[in-house]
């Protein structure tokens, strides 16, 4: 028995399949490849012998491909008696092979002894593809982790126990009390986490929307300096936005630096501030006080103990605070939406919602890697 002719099939004499799909119970084999091959040196090979995805799931979505589709391409061909269909989905890459019977291992080596066979030919292949960073969006991530922040934290609602503690009272109901007391404080400091971390993502989300404006809109010619740029980007909060109509481009209006979203961003960050940089100062941190004579403690009032001890209102930030933060982050990112062009306005919004963010660095623009490609170009408007 001869050895299958896939192991020395040149690619190159390769025809489209004159089946496009395998009849039914017609499939030979499917295999997944695993995650760490070389997809796009295969992807390139293809590219190189048929100069298009060919497969009928190329063509489901949009004319030129969806990159946000369940299938993103896939390329079919016929050599030697296989059709052999090689699909990219959302879970990765999957080979369909039909009209004779062949082993796994073979059209695998047949695909990777082809990729060797024409490197020079997908290396300049390669070079003619627009190659995209994705990059992390820190806009939308702090946007999001503000968010669920914000959803944890209204679904808290701690609760001191009711336990009545007097003389006489019963030392296994002393005990339900002290375990009651304790579980209240859990939810405390869980109220106290989601408050921190509301504050802090809603001042991160609102800063990190600033900075996308800049990253998008940032004029070429301090675009080109690197001093000019990181200048641009080590400015406080402030004064960028007090710079935004000189250092970008399409900022139809100037900033009303006198605008209450602005003072509220004041009061945002030095609370987000107070926080990053907690010291136990006597002024800033008093939440109150008490006296001892020996260890027996006096308190000022006649309230409950526990709401000295760990109360509410005693947390930097309070609830209050950290919802009140949120919707002052939100107000000045549409204070700050509101600045831009309007024709450019909705293009913004799909950059800043992407996660991840594509930047092009073949054509040096940002854009959205996983949807229908709606670029931004600095100084040229939206483009598609």
């Amino acid at each position: 028995m001869g050895s299958d002719p896939l192991l020395t099939a040149d690619i190159a004499s390769a025809a489209q399949p004159s089946e496009p799909a395998p009849a039914p119970g017609g499939l030979a084999g499917r295999l997944m490849l695993p995650s760490d091959f070389d997809e796009i040196r295969l992807f390139a090979l293809l590219l190189w012998r048929f100069k298009a995805p060919n497969g009928f799931l190329s063509f489901l979505g949009p004319e030129g491909g969806d990159p946000d589709g369940p299938f993103k391409w896939d390329f079919l061909l016929q050599t030697n008696g296989v059709h052999i269909q090689v699909i990219r989905s959302v879970n990765g890459l999957e080979l369909w092979w039909w009209g004779r019977s062949a082993a796994p291992e073979h059209v695998v080596e047949y695909l990777t002894r082809n990729m060797d066979l024409h490197c020079d030919d997908i290396d300049r292949v390669i070079a003619t593809l627009e190659e995209y960073a994705l990059l992390l969006n820190p806009y939308a991530r702090h946007k999001n982790m503000a968010a669920l922040a914000r959803d944890e934290l209204v679904q808290l609602e701690p609760k001191p126990p009711t336990t009545p503690v007097a003389p006489g009272t019963p030392e296994d109901e002393l005990h339900a009390f002290g375990r009651a007391l304790q579980d209240y404080y859990k939810v405390i400091d869980r109220q106290a986490m989601y408050s921190m971390l509301l504050v802090t993502e809603s001042a991160y989300m609102a800063e990190a929307y600033l900075n996308l404006l800049y990253a998008i809109l940032m004029r070429p010619v301090l675009r080109q300096s690197g001093q000019l740029q990181a200048e641009c980007l080590l400015r406080k909060w402030r004064s960028k936005i007090e710079h935004l109509p000189a250092d970008c481009l399409h900022v139809a209006k100037s900033p009303d630096m006198g605008d209450t979203r602005i003072r509220d961003a004041k009061w945002l960050f030095g609370l987000r501030n107070r926080i990053a940089h907690s010291y136990p100062d006597r002024s800033e941190m008093k939440v109150g006080k008490m006296w001892f004579f020996q260890r027996f403690p006096v308190f000022p009032v006649a309230a409950p103990s526990a709401e000295l001890a760990r109360v509410l209102v005693n947390q930097l930030p309070t609830r209050d605070e950290a919802l009140r933060a949120h919707a002052v982050a939100e107000a000045l990112v549409t204070f700050l939406r509101d600045l831009v062009d309007p024709e450019v306005a909705q293009t913004l919004d799909m950059v800043a919602g992407a996660q991840p963010l594509g930047y092009n660095e073949t054509k040096a623009i940002y854009g959205v890697p996983f949807a229908d490609f709606t670029l931004f170009v600095p100084g040229m408007g939206p483009a598609t």
